[in-house]
């Protein structure tokens, strides 16, 4: 799994921004359209609540820079929230997400692995209370070697809601 957002310039501009209203991005998307750029930015604050009135204030604070920042006033500005299943993009979403539950398919084990995000380092992840999606059994911790990661999201259990 890339680990390269952090690296994107757009991203690490809309971050600063944010980060000053106590919002985090966790993904940035550009494209070009005929009649103007199209941004979609997804958002959460560090209680990883971020609601309406996130999306509302970053919106109104992004807008303005963009269309500075693209020279273009044709700008469609898209700004949601991650969402319960999101799919991530970035090896860099284990550590915004940590404490959450998630899935990892694991090539190793060729299996969707499910728990919580516990521990995120350059070598890969620590799931706690995890479980092999086919069985029973919970493990204290699974490991999940970041080569080995094919995929994750957000995985979304009734018992986590609080």
């Amino acid at each position: 799994m890339d680990n390269k957002i952090r690296q994107d310039g757009l991203f690490k501009e809309l971050s600063t921004l944010l980060s000053k209203i106590g919002l985090l991005v966790v993904d940035v998307r550009r494209g070009i359209q005929r009649d103007g750029v199209n941004i979609v930015v997804i958002i959460t604050n560090q209680n990883l609540d971020a609601g309406v009135d996130e999306c509302t204030s970053a919106h109104r604070l992004l807008l303005p820079r963009l269309a500075i920042l693209e020279d273009n006033r044709a700008i469609s500005l898209e700004v949601s929230t991650p969402g319960l299943q999101r799919n991530f993009r970035d090896f860099y979403e284990f550590s915004l997400f940590k404490g959450r539950r998630c899935r990892v398919y694991d090539r190793q084990v060729s299996d969707w692995v499910e728990g919580l995000i516990e521990e995120v380092s350059e070598e890969g992840v620590v799931l706690a209370k995890a479980r092999l999606v086919d069985r029973k059994e919970i493990m204290e911790k699974y490991t999940v070697k970041r080569e080995d990661i094919h995929k994750a999201k957000l995985a979304y259990a009734w018992e986590d809601m609080k």
